[in-house]
């Protein structure tokens, strides 16, 4: 699990606060574990997580831990492309039926993704899904939280024909090219960037953060 976080210091290093941007606490894998991590998290400075909902099986986790802990958790309702085979013929209209219930729910994890390992979720199905929920989160002017690999060129026609987004469109672990930062941003993009890639391509992750103009928040992956 990676999180992104974006912090505001008021003054001092004690003052600082975190925001988890992008996590995914309702895995089931530590899903038990998530009241001891929000705690340890909320005594060391973070006040918010974002709680990205990946398939239609984990909404209704997100939106429970949203009520168990609704002065932290911000519920994200979204249908990730590496789930889009297991998705039911109703799942959009589960999907809206999820916001008219949750009105601070914001849109993700949603995206393409046309890395080797996601071969076997058909590009032109994910491309119809992504357009689907990035079009809600327009018509419902609610940000929404964006994985995009290897994928670009569709992303950016898909933004321009839909778009521009007031509310935001955060571009989770951004891995696209630095010349493409200009368009996305007048689109609304906001975007974060992944320790792993940092490290692994430290050239590119400089031409990309001097790409990015000072008033375009920058969110930090862990």
């Amino acid at each position: 699990m990676m999180n992104s976080c974006s912090c505001s210091n008021s003054g001092s290093s004690s003052n600082v606060k975190l925001f988890d941007s992008h996590c995914h606490l309702q895995d089931p894998r530590i899903y038990n574990l998530a009241p001891q991590i929000i705690q340890t998290a909320i005594e060391s400075g973070v006040t918010h997580f974002a709680v990205n909902g990946v398939s239609e099986y984990d909404w209704i986790l997100v939106k429970k831990m949203s009520e168990d802990y609704p002065s932290s958790v911000i519920p994200c309702f979204g249908l990730h492309p590496w789930f889009i085979t297991n998705r039911t013929s109703n799942w959009y209209n589960t999907l809206r039926d999820f916001f008219n219930s949750t009105p601070s729910a914001t849109v993700g994890e949603i995206g393409l993704d046309k890395i080797p390992l996601a071969q076997q979720f058909d590009f032109s199905d994910q491309v119809q899904i992504f357009t689907q929920q990035l079009a809600l989160s327009k018509e419902l002017k609610k940000p929404v939280s964006v994985h995009c690999l290897l994928a670009f060129d569709e992303l950016r026609e898909i933004m321009q024909s839909i778009g521009p987004f007031p509310a935001g469109v955060i571009l989770h672990s951004y891995a696209g090219s630095a010349e493409l930062v200009p368009t996305l941003t007048k689109l609304g993009a906001y975007f974060s960037f992944s320790g792993h890639n940092m490290n692994s391509e430290p050239q590119k992750t400089k031409e990309i953060l001097k790409s990015v103009s000072s008033p375009v928040p920058l969110l930090c992956l862990n």
